[in-house]
C-alpha cells in the first residue's frame, strides 16, 4: 500500500469478521473477502497503473481492451456500506423467526434480499452480490442467537425462499426480505 499509494488515494482489500472454532473455543478473525482483488480510489488511474507496474509483483488494473473497468456506482455503494470506512464487514448477529432471519447488528443489516443461505453451525451467511458484471457468492460472519417459532400472523408476513436442494445438510434457508 505505502509503495504505490499517493496522497489522496486509498488502496485496500475488504475484510470480513468471522468466527473460527479452535478446539472448543470460538475466536473472531478477519479474512479477505475478495482474495484476488485490491481496490483503489484514485483520481488518476493511469498514474496508478504505472506505479503498480513498478512493484514487480503480478498485478494489473482490470480492463477491457485498453479501457479500465471501474466498478459500477451501485456496486461501490454496496461495498462501502458492507465494509464501512475501515473496509471491514463486521460480524453480524440476529435471530430467526421461523425461516426468516432478523439481523440486529453488523454488516448484514439491510442485506436480506441478497442472502442465499446460512450455516448456523459454522456461523456464516452467504450473500449474492454482483461485482464487475458477474454474480459472486460472499461468505460473511453471522451468529444466530435464538430461533423463535412463528405464529400464524407471522407466517403470512414471512416470505422465505424455497428450501435448498437435498445434499446441503446443516444449512438454513435465508429469506428474501430486507431486515
Amino acid at each position: 500500500r505505502n509503495r504505490i499509494a499517493q496522497p489522496g488515494e486509498d488502496v485496500f482489500v475488504i475484510l470480513a469478521e468471522k468466527m473460527h472454532q479452535i478446539g472448543r473455543e470460538w475466536e473472531l478473525r478477519q479474512n479477505v473477502i475478495f482474495k484476488s482483488y485490491i481496490f483503489v480510489e484514485t483520481a488518476d488511474i493511469e498514474s496508478f497503473r504505472l506505479r503498480l507496474g513498478k512493484i514487480g509483483a503480478m498485478t494489473k488494473v482490470l480492463s477491457i481492451g485498453e479501457e479500465m473497468t471501474p466498478i459500477r456506482p451501485e456496486e461501490e455503494e454496496f461495498l462501502r456500506k458492507l465494509g464501512g470506512k475501515e473496509h471491514i464487514a463486521r460480524y453480524s448477529e440476529g435471530y430467526m423467526v421461523g425461516d426468516k432471519l432478523v439481523v440486529t447488528e453488523g454488516a448484514l443489516q439491510g442485506c436480506g434480499g441478497r442472502c442465499k443461505w446460512i450455516d448456523r453451525h459454522r456461523r456464516i451467511a452467504v450473500i449474492e452480490i454482483e461485482l464487475l458484471g458477474r454474480v459472486v457468492d460472499v461468505k460473511l460472519g453471522l451468529g444466530v442467537v435464538k430461533k423463535i417459532k412463528e405464529t400464524k400472523q407471522e407466517t403470512a408476513e414471512c416470505s422465505g425462499r424455497p428450501e435448498r436442494p437435498a445434499g446441503r445438510g446443516g444449512h438454513t434457508v435465508m429469506p428474501s426480505g430486507d431486515q
